[in-house]
């Protein structure tokens, strides 16, 4: 099985092989299809970096363009939380 990912802000549409008919990516979609489907119009959008390939097999790492769902600033104080605040001094006049 091999993945497609469109990676233009636009719709594409290709022609897959033999007499499977067509493959139609809106933006930024991703679908599967099977290897045998794979035409070398796909091959040359990929080439122009239209669309990425990848073989499902294969991916082992994670997406980079997918954002993570991590909590990364849970540890910090919220802006409005004065129970960690240092209290502010006075200016002298």
């Amino acid at each position: 099985m091999i993945e497609i990912r469109n990676l233009t802000f636009q719709p594409l549409a290709f022609q897959l092989a033999g007499d499977a008919g067509g493959i139609h990516l809106n933006s930024r979609e991703l679908k599967t299809i099977d290897d045998s489907q794979l035409s070398d119009e796909i091959r040359t959008a990929a080439e122009r970096r239209f669309v990425s390939i990848a073989r499902i097999s294969e991916r082992t790492q994670p997406d980079p363009r997918v954002e993570m769902a991590t909590d990364e600033h849970s540890s910090e104080a919220a802006i409005g939380d004065e129970s960690q605040a240092k209290p502010r001094k006075r200016r002298q006049a």
